[in-house]
């Protein structure tokens, strides 16, 4: 009777990330988490096609393997324990590589190829991002670091501070307005005043009062047509230099 041959077991190589790809799953992890089902996969992708730019190979089934490294890891550190995380993300911690996406998106959207905003162009994005880098100057690449650490210690320019105004000033009132009642019994009123990205002062008073126990609302219960809001007005228009 003929022996059976034991099977050979080939010892798979743990496999290592390069810094620049962890850096860019780490950039979009939030993305990640933020989302469910079908659109998961779709960030998974997008995230994968631009973390693969990063990977020492480019043999397809070595890449292939890469994106399910790449879904563990981010599952893994959406399963750390750690302090809580606030529901809103005040802040955003540039890179001297997105300040040179953010500066140059004219030219990457031409290197695509594809009509903005669509799909062709996302699946495009990340490698002409990398085509349009490559090709700057040393004395770019140490600006752009330069003003990486500006907007992180200073502010934003005023088109990025119109965007997040506009995509998330009001939930972030909110949150603030809620954490300060929920941890320090606080109630508050705040008025705003922004300018939008075409350079239009924009103007709101945010009162969430109502929502918390028994309280009123104080733009309800005041004079804020006939006082407050002239009074708001006159001042944001004197402080951003409008006439008003």
């Amino acid at each position: 009777m003929p022996r059976s041959e034991s099977p050979i077991v080939v010892p798979q190589k743990k496999v290592c990330l390069q810094k620049a790809e962890v850096l860019v799953l780490r950039a979009h992890l939030e993305d990640w988490k933020s989302v469910k089902g079908k659109e998961r996969s779709r960030v998974l992708l997008a995230i994968y096609k631009e973390a693969s730019l990063q990977a020492p190979t480019k043999e397809k089934a070595l890449l292939k393997a890469r994106r399910k490294i790449y879904k563990q890891w981010l599952q893994n550190q959406s399963h750390r324990r750690g302090a809580a995380k606030p529901l809103i993300k005040y802040g955003h911690h540039w890179t001297a590589r997105q300040v040179l996406i953010h500066t140059h998106k004219a030219s990457i959207r031409q290197e695509t190829g594809e009509m903005a905003g669509s799909e062709g162009m996302i699946t495009k994005w990340p490698k002409a991002a990398k085509t349009v880098i490559n090709r700057l100057s040393a004395e770019e690449r140490e600006e752009a670091e330069a003003m990486a650490e500006k907007w992180n210690n200073e502010a934003a320019p005023p088109d990025i501070q119109a965007e997040v105004a506009k995509s998330k000033g009001a939930d972030m009132i909110e949150h603030f307005a809620t954490e300060m009642f929920k941890k320090a019994g606080m109630r508050v009123c705040i008025l705003s005043a922004w300018k939008d990205s075409q350079g239009k002062l924009m103007l709101g008073g945010h009162d969430f009062n109502e929502q918390f126990g028994d309280g009123e609302s104080f733009i309800k219960t005041r004079d804020w047509d006939g006082i407050i809001m002239p009074e708001w007005v006159e001042y944001a228009g004197e402080q951003f230099g409008e006439a008003m």
